[in-house]
């Protein structure tokens, strides 16, 4: 894993450096944050705090390759830095390869440590019309087995989705129902020129009995 992972570290910055020559016409480069009430992924809270949510990200036609990360405003607390490759085969499929890294809570791990801090995951997205279908697949690190699905449909004023995993998804391990809601966002028009993009949440986790409510600000 400690080799697979630096291959794709060096693979990614190649492919970020590759793409930097080509013309500005063809690479779309888009970066800013969310600040968010709480982090909550795939049915699972992580950290109960507020949590800054930075992300990278540079496209060109179907290939892209980003930076995202997650750090709750109070230590201990969930922080994470992810790095993401992806290929959409036209509107409707699209593989994406992840590399999760947790760094512990004092952060003085070593990032080079795939083995304890990092997770690859192999995940494929379906798109037709308004409905939707993820599947993704933990397969080295400290993850390598777990699996979630994950179905969405968009109802017009609100998104709904119903996801399930095993592993660490749920407390026994077992494949059950981890993550039900809907979610939702608008233009909050501050002036003529400017408006702040708000989303929220509900999300029940039938699995572990927890029920979320999420708020968040896009920058």
């Amino acid at each position: 894993m400690r080799n697979f992972g630096k291959l794709f570290l060096v693979m990614t910055l190649m492919g970020l450096f590759t793409s930097s020559f080509k013309s500005s016409a063809q690479v779309d480069v888009s970066v800013g944050a969310d600040f968010m009430s709480r982090y909550v992924w795939r049915g699972t809270d992580f950290g109960g705090s507020p949590s800054i949510q930075p992300y990278l990200e540079m496209s060109a036609g179907d290939f892209v390759l980003g930076a995202w990360g997650a750090y709750t405003t109070n230590m201990p607390g969930a922080q994470e830095a992810d790095l993401y490759a992806g290929y959409s085969f036209g509107d409707v499929f699209g593989l994406t390869l992840t590399d999760y890294y947790f760094p512990m809570d004092d952060m003085s791990d070593e990032y080079f440590d795939f083995d304890a801090n990092h997770s690859m995951e192999i995940s494929g997205t379906l798109t037709l019309d308004k409905f939707s279908l993820l599947a993704g697949k933990f397969f080295a690190g400290a993850d390598d087995k777990s699996l979630y699905i994950e179905a969405g449909y968009d109802l017009g004023l609100v998104n709904a989705f119903i996801g399930a995993g095993d592993e660490v998804y749920t407390t026994d391990g077992d494949f059950g129902v981890v993550n039900v809601g809907i979610s939702a966002s608008k233009e909050i028009k501050i002036t003529d020129y400017f408006s702040l993009p708000l989303s929220g949440s509900v999300i029940l986790n039938p699995e572990s009995e927890s029920l979320f409510m999420v708020v968040g600000v896009s920058f």
